[in-house]
């Protein structure tokens, strides 16, 4: 009796040391991720490596794993519920999507307020840096060129990326999915076009063109693949 519960105890115990070498290891990749993109210098660019997602890694721990499944469990027994009850109480199923449609009312509204923002952060950032990459290397005052051309692109974000999608959300009283729906895209539009700036600026600043040539920008079909890429760091290509 005292070797089968040795032996127990000691399965128990590789167990959980191994569910804590797990967690520490995903908390400290997250930790050094955060780490290196907070204190990158200008002239370090991130590398991309093939390796599993946090939450991979956090679903290789048994304690994680159930609490998912409790979620799902906990889901499928409100919607049977639900169901039950709506047989017993009028003899049929009643389906009612009613707070499923108020949520996500007036998509009219999110499809052309999205148009708009997506059409400007292709053409807005893309077209910026164009403009200011053919001024920089061409004229003697690079520093006010630059601070010039920083100013107007901030000033048109904010009305575009800023107070644009607010007005839409407040002026046409849009239901909670379709707020949401909007100021997520607001967002993510924002950091996508400071990532495409601050990847490709110190590019064009390195590679001065030749006289008569014009400076290398990026293509737009690389910034309109990055807009949709599940990434927030610009390359003009990605490992496949």
């Amino acid at each position: 009796m005292k070797i089968v519960f040795a032996d127990k105890y000691t399965g128990l115990e590789t167990e959980d040391l191994r569910q804590c070498y797990l967690l520490d290891r995903a908390i400290t990749q997250s930790i050094e991720s955060l780490s290196l993109c907070t204190g990158q210098k200008l002239g370090h660019r991130n590398v991309f490596t093939a390796r599993q997602s946090l939450l991979d890694e956090l679903f290789e721990i048994p304690h994680i794993r159930t609490i998912y499944h409790m979620f799902i469990a906990a889901l499928l027994l409100f919607i049977f519920s639900t169901m039950a009850v709506n047989f017993i109480d009028q003899g049929r199923l009643v389906p009612e999507f009613d707070l499923f449609i108020y949520a996500f009312g007036k998509l009219s509204v999110v499809a052309w307020t999205w148009f708009i923002m997506f059409t400007y952060t292709l053409l807005g950032p893309y077209g910026a840096l164009c403009v200011w990459g053919e001024l920089y290397h061409s004229s003697r005052y690079k520093i006010m060129v630059s601070v010039t051309a920083t100013l107007i692109l901030a000033a048109i974000h904010v009305l575009v990326l800023g107070f644009f999608p607010l007005y839409a959300v407040l002026h046409h009283q849009l239901p909670p999915v379709s707020r949401f729906i909007i100021t997520m895209e607001q967002i993510r539009f924002l950091m996508k076009s400071y990532s495409f700036i601050r990847e490709s600026v110190p590019s064009v600043i390195k590679n001065a063109p030749q006289q008569g040539e014009s400076p290398r920008i990026p293509t737009l079909s690389s910034y309109l693949y990055f807009l949709f890429a599940p990434t927030l760091i610009y390359r003009e290509s990605y490992p496949r």
